[in-house]
């Protein structure tokens, strides 16, 4: 007998530890915003070409180069439609001075 109650009091222990975490909540969802550009302005992505290589150097360039170019105006194009979305972050001499709390 004297040898469970350590057991016992170890296990209660536990449950109390157990019993007392902290329960993690997942945050709430964003709350929805209007769109700011509609989905019909967002390009296409450019097409993968990886399953064209063949080792050959010479011929993947030319699969590769025409694809960069078009990932390169695809990427801009997606930052012409984020800066529209963005909104103007003003600049420190902007900012109005901080007010004195009474």
């Amino acid at each position: 007998m004297k040898r469970l109650l350590p057991l016992v009091f170890l296990l209660s222990g536990c449950a109390v530890l157990h019993r007392h975490d902290p329960v993690v909540a997942a945050p709430p969802p964003p709350a929805p915003r209007a769109a700011c550009v509609d989905t019909s302005q967002i390009p296409d992505e450019p097409p993968m070409v990886g399953q064209k290589f063949n080792g050959d150097a010479r011929h993947d360039l030319q699969i590769l180069a025409p694809n960069a170019l078009a990932l390169r105006q695809w990427g801009e194009k997606l930052q012409t439609l984020l800066q529209r979305c963005a909104a103007p972050v003003p600049a420190a001499s902007d900012a109005p001075p901080p007010t004195a709390k009474s």
